[in-house]
């Protein structure tokens, strides 16, 4: 298992990345059967005629199936830290196919770990004969839901951003389950005992997933990147209906708004979470925002609506 190995200046270069090729990565984990995260049975049970078909029709999709469940080591040629929040599945899909068919090879082989290599992956331009699985997975089982799930991410990042530019990284990597070890003057993060990789000075992508996978991402030297379990995915797939009084008190639409803001979220967001229009709502949070239910703060570019003390008795 792989950790950084960073100093303080690779601390002060952490930034968000969001990365539409992992969420397809952690769909085929999850698939597989890796720990299913709260509320993704729901997702599962959703695509599951999608992905036998799939799994059915593909020999490279069965190959990498099992992979996953036995690796630690997921092959560095398709788990690329994304440059940025704007990065698309074709821009990661385009640089996998691009991949030298000896980097690719090499790196399936030590996921495999001595065992021999799936025939299904032992074939020459191995990155591209990859690259047409995973472009599958997306389109049939990811990309229909993609707005959800990009609506999620980007309200993960845009609230732990805002604590990384209050409270610093310390306070980041505490909400996310990382402890990170303090060693001779440099700062370790992951599991120290395993291969050890400096950032030298290009920083570090923090990227929320949300299948729930928790990762190392290796590109040197250009990036180092660890993925995290995205917040807020259980609500995501397992909204509950707002209580009857609620509604008879508010009207369903805004009930439903007030009772989708658990944690802050921008008009857009919550549009994709709920598939609400955009004027919609925008007028619901209008009249809470006058009723003094939500209040709204800027974070960046982004207005974030979050409840207020007496928007949350209400739900309560």
């Amino acid at each position: 298992m792989a950790y950084l190995d960073c100093t303080p200046e690779d601390l002060t270069r952490v930034r968000f990345g969001l990365s539409p090729m992992g969420q397809v990565v952690g769909a085929i984990g999850v698939l597989g059967g890796h720990p299913v995260p709260p509320g993704m049975p729901i997702w599962k049970a959703r695509v599951r005629d999608r992905y036998e078909r799939l799994l059915a029709a593909d020999p490279a999709l069965r190959a990498l199936v099992r992979l996953h469940r036995v690796t630690d080591y997921l092959p560095d040629f398709y788990c690329v830290p994304p440059d940025g929040v704007g990065v698309t599945f074709e821009d990661e899909l385009l640089a996998v196919r691009r991949i030298p068919h000896e980097r690719a090879l090499a790196d399936l082989r030590l996921s495999h770990r001595g065992r021999p290599l799936d025939t299904a992956l032992d074939v020459p331009d191995v990155a591209r004969r990859v690259a047409g699985t995973l472009e599958a997975v997306w389109h049939e089982l990811v990309a229909p839901e993609w707005p959800r799930l990009r609506a999620l991410l980007e309200r993960d990042i845009v609230q732990r951003s805002g604590r990384l530019a209050v409270y610093g990284w310390a306070d980041v990597f505490a909400g996310l389950g990382i402890e990170p070890v303090s060693r001779s003057g440099r700062i370790l993060l992951g599991r120290p005992g395993g291969t050890p990789h400096r950032p030298g000075g290009v920083g570090l992508v923090l990227m929320p997933n949300a299948f729930g996978a928790a990762s190392v991402y290796l590109d040197p030297p250009h990036a180092y990147g660890l993925a995290y379990p995205a917040h807020g995915v259980a609500a995501l797939w397992e909204r509950s209906p707002a209580a009857d009084g609620l509604v008879a008190l508010l009207g369903r639409g805004r009930a439903t708004v007030l009772g989708a803001l658990d944690s802050p979220a921008s008009t857009s967001q919550l549009v994709a979470q709920l598939s609400m229009t955009l004027g919609g709502v925008g007028d619901h949070l209008a009249v809470l925002r006058r009723a003094g239910l939500v209040s709204r703060t800027r974070s960046g570019r982004s207005v974030l609506y979050s409840r207020t003390a007496l928007g949350d008795a209400l739900i309560a």
